[in-house]
C-alpha cells in the first residue's frame, strides 16, 4: 500500500517598510517614485525615451537626482521650497580634511559641507571665508534655492562595504529667484582615503560665474581654491578631487 504524504510548503513574505516618497516595489525593494526615471511620479509610469528626466512626477528634459537609492534629506517634490537652511547627518564612518575628523557633518542649502561649526551665509567673500570656521568643503557656494514642485532636493548615500564605504552627497538646486538656472553636483569622501574629498558637477547652467569651489581648514586657512565666479570655470561632467594632506587638486572628467 503507497501512503501519500502531502508537504505543505509556507512562503513567508518580508515586508520592507518603505518611506514616502519611496513605494515598496514587487521585488520588495523601496523605490523613490520621486526621482526614479522607471516610477515617475508611481510604480512602472516608465519615461519615454526621449525625455531624461522626471519632475514633480512628470517626464521632462531637465537635469535629475543621480542617487536613485539615497536617503532624502529635503525633496522638493515632497517637502517644498527652502532657502538657507542647514542640516546635520550623522555619517556611518570617520570623514577626515585637514586636522579635523567626525561622524556628524552640517550641510546648508547653499552648497556648503561644514566637518564643525557652519553657516548658512550664502554671499562669497574673500578666501579663506571667516563664515566657517572649521573644516569645510564649498563644492558649490552660492546663493542656492530648492523650488517647489520639482526633482530638486538634497540626497546621501553610503556605497560599498568597510573598510572602503564611500559617502556621496547629492545636490540638485536651482539660484534663488531663479528656477531655470540650476546645478546638480555630488560630494564624495572616501573611507579608506581620509584628507581627500571629491566633487562632480554633473551641470551647472552658469558655469560657474557665481559660484565659489574651495576646501578650506579653518576661517583662516589653510585653504585649496579652485575657483570665485570665474566664468565657464565649470564643465558638465567635471571631477575636482582635492587632497588636504598635500594642498593640492586635480580635475578630470566622466566619460
Amino acid at each position: 500500500m503507497l501512503i501519500a504524504t502531502l508537504v505543505l510548503l509556507t512562503k513567508t513574505t518580508t515586508t520592507t517598510k518603505c518611506v514616502s516618497p519611496c513605494v515598496q516595489a514587487s521585488s520588495g525593494i523601496c523605490v523613490n517614485i520621486v526621482i526614479d526615471i522607471n516610477n515617475c511620479g508611481k510604480l512602472n509610469n516608465v519615461c519615454r525615451s526621449n525625455f531624461t528626466s522626471w519632475s514633480a512626477g512628470l517626464c521632462s528634459n531637465l537635469t535629475s537626482i543621480k542617487l536613485i537609492n539615497g536617503t532624502c534629506i529635503w525633496s522638493a517634490s515632497v517637502n517644498g521650497f527652502i532657502d538657507d537652511q542647514s542640516f546635520t547627518v550623522a555619517v556611518p564612518f570617520n570623514i577626515t580634511l585637514y586636522n579635523t575628523t567626525t561622524k556628524s557633518v552640517s550641510l546648508t542649502t547653499n552648497g556648503v559641507i561644514c566637518l564643525s561649526s557652519c553657516s548658512t551665509a550664502f554671499t562669497e567673500t574673500a578666501l579663506p571665508a571667516s563664515a566657517f570656521s572649521g573644516a569645510t568643503a564649498l563644492p558649490f557656494w552660492n546663493d542656492l534655492y530648492i523650488s517647489a514642485n520639482t526633482s530638486q532636493g538634497i540626497y546621501y548615500d553610503t556605497q560599498g562595504i568597510a573598510p572602503n564605504r564611500t559617502l556621496i552627497f547629492e545636490y540638485y538646486s536651482s539660484h534663488y529667484q531663479q528656477p531655470t538656472d540650476y546645478c546638480n553636483f555630488q560630494i564624495i569622501l572616501h573611507e579608506n582615503v581620509p584628507g581627500v574629498v571629491q566633487f562632480i558637477c554633473y551641470e551647472a547652467t552658469d558655469g560657474g560665474v557665481s559660484a565659489t569651489i574651495v576646501v578650506q581648514g579653518s576661517s583662516s586657512g589653510p585653504f585649496i581654491q579652485y575657483s570665485f565666479d570665474q566664468a565657464n570655470s565649470v564643465a558638465q561632467n567635471m571631477v575636482l578631487t582635492f587632497d588636504t594632506n598635500t594642498g593640492t587638486y586635480s580635475s578630470a572628467s566622466i566619460g
